[in-house]
């Protein structure tokens, strides 16, 4: 019984019933601590062990987390918008292009970006571009895990790494902000690149690529790069151009034409190429071939050039008309659109040359020093678009157009808005009006007595006669004949057909007050004349003068604006055709002569010269286009006028000078492609009013100047050398006449009657008619003293009959 009871028996001590066993009182060894619920994060709950982590929690920590990083990724790709519309301001942007009327470029507004279609790039320059930056692109996913880890630790480090491909690319540009480096930036640029390639073709991106990429140069795309770098478009480059502009896009700030650059441009370069002869896109004897040379590279320009000369002149001018028919400057640098001017690059060249070299004196970039202007405009008769114009010798030395913005005193050349203001109310081109200088005009038009107050008194540069014809005042620029036609026809009547012809309000009323407004006190500005005068050409109608044709968007087919420019008519055709008879006179033989076209052709015009010889015009026309030229000096003077137009070697300027030579060698040029048309012939109409009448002429008293001496042959009749007949222009003597009326058949040795007269037989001493009693009378005649031994008389030569 007591083994039975002993240690690990029943009741014993570790056995059944026992202390320690099962059923016991209690155990013999001591006992284990309870395990808490941190123990079971712990891999033991004792010990140092105890304070490292359960490998179940660190697996469900590791399971949470990557759940939580996927939840993470999946909730941003989702949240990540679906690219459609670039979220990059200006991104798109593009410059506008303005182009000549045949179509070529005169410059780029704006942006140096052209968007094209991936079908006018050619594909050696899509693989150009693809060796240099992204060579598997038409395979690869949109992303590089490599390039992405790479530019993740770059950015964590503060250093800088590449390997993006051409998707991550057009993702950071195109709808992520470049400046941003972030690496929420980072992981952005990813999720689009990745929803670029699920919606958009391998195409449509690498067309995105090539239209925004940025190539240096202030230039992005392509196509605007191949322009600024060779001069040509992209479907015109070859393989080794092709080949420079994929290698630069790696580091678009080194300028290619800087030869602090070459090296670099040429290892990038043969990069490229190499890059193509593993894409099996150029044979390798084709890469050795180019690899030789690089192609010749455009040098940088400046922002400056694009205005040098006369573009800056006529790109300034449409901006300024763009604006009025509300397309702003922020439209025209952006928008890319395709402005279609009225310029002729023609025509334009050839008011350049005969603005510069038609006189030797006339040097406009050294006259502008010394504020002598020179300006030239030309503008189609029948539509009012400004066909060719010279503004200035350079926008950049002189900004200021002397065509727009420029004005001088129009002098004689608004006279013919008078003259077409008396036709309009109805009076006849052979009205007479007061010649002579100097005659003092009221303000109603009479000629009244010297010292009459407020009376007009002003010389003419023609003696004339006291009553000539509207043709005659207007042929030989007559002062006092259109004070005295615009004091009859009324100032404000004259006022209203020279606004109707497009002449600024503005620059009349000043002079609203007098008559001598016709004589041109007001200024004015070329553009004004040319479209003014243009009405003259055109039958009587008037078009606003302007630049702009028309205006398509990007794509050019879509028509942004097409405007419409005002026209009315300003007098009838008759008046035209009357007016622009008279001012044929002035180029046939008036104060134009310099101006006839050397081809014969139909023409008409009227000079101007200011008083002091300040300004100088001539403005005139042919049936389709007039021309208005001016040269004029904007200097002042210490007595606070304007100064003279004094030129070396030519002395003071007048307008049937200089402005009729420079007028007739552009219009020489710009006509010879057109048309030779005839003005339409004068009519005539209207009353015939005498404001001013001829003298009568006093018969002689007496028969001392036979009738023979009106048939101009010879000069050997004394009598007829007293003659003081007047030839229209005052002043002149014409040749003494013939005594014989018989014309081609006259005979200087046979007498003009029988008996011959005494002065006949003076002159033929010994003729048998004189001895049969003719002329007798004085010494030395038959029948007078000292016959027949008088002196004889030698006969005078006569000129032969024209």
């Amino acid at each position: 019984m007591g083994a039975a009871s002993g240690a690990g028996g029943v009741g014993g001590p570790g056995g059944p019933g026992g202390p320690g066993g099962p059923g016991g009182p209690g155990s013999g060894k001591p006992p284990r601590g309870r395990r808490t619920f941190l123990d079971h994060f712990r891999s033991r709950s004792t010990g140092w062990r105890r304070f490292i982590p359960s490998w179940k929690l660190v697996a469900g920590v590791c399971v949470l987390g990557f759940a939580s990083i996927i939840t993470l990724i999946w909730v941003a790709y989702a949240n990540t918008p679906t690219p459609a519309e670039p979220t990059v301001a200006g991104v798109e942007d593009q410059a506008s292009i303005f182009y000549y009327t045949d179509g070529s470029e005169i410059g780029r507004i704006g942006k140096k970006r052209q968007s094209v279609e991936l079908n006018q790039v050619p594909p050696i320059v899509q693989d150009s571009v693809l060796a240099a930056e992204n060579r598997s692109f038409r395979t690869d996913p949109g992303f590089s895990v490599k390039g992405t880890t790479r530019a993740v630790w770059a950015n964590l480090t503060g250093g800088s790494g590449g390997g993006s491909t051409i998707t991550q690319q057009l993702a950071k540009n195109y709808y992520s902000d470049p400046n941003n480096r972030t690496m929420d930036r980072k992981f952005r640029e990813l999720f689009i690149s990745l929803k670029l390639e699920d919606k958009h073709s391998k195409d449509d991106i690498l067309k995105l690529y090539l239209n925004t990429i940025y190539f240096g140069r202030d230039t992005y795309g392509i196509q605007a790069a191949s322009r600024e770098y060779f001069g040509r478009d992209v479907w015109k480059l070859t393989p080794d151009q092709a080949a420079v502009l994929g290698g630069i896009i790696q580091n678009p700030n080194r300028d290619p034409g800087d030869k602090a650059n070459r090296a670099w441009l040429t290892e990038r370069y043969q990069y490229t190429l190499r890059g193509l002869v593993s894409m099996k896109k150029l044979s390798q004897a084709d890469a050795d071939r180019y690899m030789k040379k690089l192609p010749r590279i455009h040098e940088a320009g400046t922002g400056d050039q694009l205005y040098s000369g006369q573009r800056g002149y006529m790109l300034m001018r449409a901006k300024e008309e763009l604006r009025r028919l509300k397309i702003d400057n922020k439209e025209l640098t952006t928008k890319g659109l395709r402005v279609y001017t009225t310029f002729d690059k023609k025509k334009m060249e050839q008011a350049r040359q005969a603005a510069e070299h038609t006189v030797p004196q006339v040097n406009p970039k050294r006259l502008a020093r010394k504020k002598i202007r020179v300006g030239l405009v030309s503008v189609n008769s029948a539509n009012g678009e400004v066909v060719a114009f010279y503004g200035g010798p350079d926008y950049l030395s002189q900004a200021f157009d002397n065509v727009w913005s420029g004005s001088a005193q129009a002098g004689s050349a608004m006279k013919p808005y008078v003259l077409a203001t008396a036709l309009k109310q109805g009076y006849s081109l052979k009205s007479m009006v007061e010649g002579r200088s100097m005659t003092p005009i009221d303000p109603q038009g009479n000629v009244v007595p010297k010292g009459t107050p407020n009376a007009t008194v002003v010389p003419n540069s023609h003696n004339e006669g006291p009553a000539i014809d509207l043709v005659k005042a207007t042929q030989d620029s007559v002062n006092t004949a259109f004070l005295q036609l615009m004091g009859k026809v009324g100032i404000k009547e004259v006022i209203k057909t020279e606004t109707d012809a497009g002449i600024a309000p503005d620059l009349l009323k000043p002079h609203s007050c007098c008559i001598n407004l016709a004589l041109g006190v007001n200024n004015i500005r070329p553009i004004e004349q040319a479209s003014g005068y243009a009405a003259f050409a055109n039958g009587g109608v008037y078009h606003q003068p302007h630049v702009i044709r028309n205006v398509r968007m990007t794509d050019n087919k879509t028509m942004r604006l097409k405007p419409k420019y005002e026209s009315h008519r300003v007098f009838e055709p008759k008046v035209a055709a009357d007016a622009t008879y008279a001012m044929q006179q002035v180029i046939k033989g008036g104060t134009a002569t310099a101006a006839a076209l050397p081809d014969g052709r139909a023409a008409a015009g009227k000079t101007g010269t200011t008083d002091r010889n300040v300004a100088t015009w001539f403005v005139g026309y042919v049936p389709q286009m007039s021309t208005a030229v001016t040269l004029y000096n904007d200097a002042t003077g210490p007595d606070g006028k304007k100064k003279s137009l004094i030129l070396p070697g030519v002395g003071e300027v007048q307008g049937g000078t200089i402005p009729a030579r420079i007028w007739r060698s552009y219009m020489a040029d710009a006509t010879r492609s057109m048309e030779a048309r005839a003005f339409p012939p004068p009519v005539w109409s209207g009353i015939v009013q005498k404001w001013a009448k001829p003298p009568v002429k006093k018969k002689k008293k007496h028969d001392e100047r036979p009738p023979w001496c009106d048939t101009p042959v010879g000069d050997y009749d004394p009598r007829c050398q007293g003659d003081d007949g007047d030839d229209g222009d005052g002043g002149g003597k014409p040749p003494c006449q013939s005594p014989f009326p018989e014309g081609g058949k006259c005979d200087p040795n046979k007498p003009p009657s029988n008996p011959p007269p005494r002065w006949w037989c003076n002159m033929h001493n010994g003729d048998p008619a004189c001895r049969r009693g003719g002329g007798g009378g004085g010494p030395g005649f038959p029948g007078g003293g000292g016959w027949p031994n008088s002196e004889s008389v030698t006969p005078l030569p006569v000129r032969p009959r024209e």
